[in-house]
Order: structure tokens, then C-alpha cells, then sequence
């Protein structure tokens, strides 16, 4: 059984994080939302940057999937966005009911 993915991205603040978070649920793009804040090591314009970000893990659908993806890269204030999906294979049946139910 899997028809989820989790949308993984990053922001710059946490207001804009919990703004986004929430905005994806009221959306119904997803079921839930979860942040929190992580300490991202990367390059950008040819130097090592280190210091915090916040970490939006979305729960969704996959039917949802690319609209989610979508807004997340229209309404995103980074130039270059992360935006991973992980699809999930494995989920508990409850869980998944609940999903498309909210998301319906």
C-alpha cells in the first residue's frame, strides 16, 4: 500500500516556515504539516554557508503531490528552493485513510 509521498523543503525563517506549513494544510495540498529547525551545511555562490534553516516535512498523497510541489516553488522566497519527494511504500492502512479523507 502507497499512494503518499512526503514533501521535504527548507526556509529561511520560521515564520515563514509555519506560514507555509499551514497554508499547505488549509490548502488541502497537505494532510499535515511538521517543522522544525535544523542546521544546514551547503555551497552557495561558490562559498560553504552554515547556519539554521527550518525543515517543512509534508505529509501528502500522491495525487497531490506535483500541486504541492508546485505552490511550494511559486510562493518560496529562496532563489533555489530544496524540494525533495520521498515516496512512501510503506504505510499504515489508518493512516493513509485518513489522508484521503482530509484531503478529499
Amino acid at each position: 500500500m502507497g499512494d503518499a509521498s512526503i514533501i521535504l523543503t527548507t526556509y529561511g525563517s520560521e515564520e515563514e516556515a509555519a506560514y507555509a506549513a499551514k497554508a499547505m494544510v488549509e490548502r488541502k495540498l497537505a494532510a499535515c504539516s511538521t517543522f522544525f529547525r535544523v542546521r544546514s551545511i551547503y555551497t552557495w555562490e561558490g562559498k560553504v554557508e552554515d547556519g539554521f534553516e527550518y525543515l517543512v516535512i509534508y505529509k501528502t498523497v500522491s495525487s497531490k503531490a506535483d500541486n504541492l510541489k508546485e505552490e511550494i516553488l511559486k510562493t518560496h522566497s529562496y532563489k533555489v528552493p530544496e524540494l525533495l519527494e520521498i515516496k512512501v511504500d510503506s504505510l499504515g492502512e489508518s493512516y493513509l485513510k485518513w489522508m484521503l479523507e482530509v484531503l478529499a
